[in-house]
């Protein structure tokens, strides 16, 4: 990374391979996962999981769109703490200047997450919106164990 104090030589000025990258963008860049590219469709659980919700809640149009945002819930679904926070990750933009999701995804995902909270997690009104000070900490690998089955391993942060 450069920095005001660092000369560039005249040779990388002039080769248009080298560009410099402010550091807003590095620290961006260095933050920002990578995207698999198994995560460009849903995964065979992520299907089975969504034969098990309602009609009228099922994340047709995200799975359409985001599949890896459909194959992260359902990964997550089984453990309410973090599906509570990836749920609030994705519906409460903490990063200004982003335009969201389209609403239908977004009606999607607030329908889903109130399903959710009704019907499974357990959780008083309180807990489930109290919204935590420092960004999430939810895992971000989840490995199936079996390729035909639903379950699944959530390793370390």
């Amino acid at each position: 990374m450069l920095s005001a104090r660092q000369v560039i030589p005249p040779a990388a000025e002039a080769s248009p391979r080298l560009a410099l990258v402010s550091d807003a963008a590095a620290d961006l860049q260095a933050v920002r996962r990578l995207i698999d590219p198994r995560d460009n469709a849903l995964h065979h659980r992520t299907i089975k999981w969504l034969v098990t919700l309602p009609a009228g809640i099922r994340p047709i149009e995200t799975g359409r769109r985001y599949p890896r945002i459909v194959n992260r819930i359902s990964d997550l679904w089984s453990r309410c703490e973090y599906t509570r926070l990836n749920f609030q990750s994705l519906l409460i933009d903490r990063r200004k200047g982003r335009k969201g999701f389209p609403s239908e995804v977004k009606a999607e995902l607030e329908a889903l997450q109130h399903y959710y909270f009704e019907h499974l997690s357990g959780l008083p009104a309180l807990l489930w919106n109290a919204v935590p000070v420092n960004p999430p900490q939810i895992p971000r690998r989840v490995v199936a164990t079996n390729a035909d089955t639903m379950e699944i391993v959530i390793l370390p942060l």
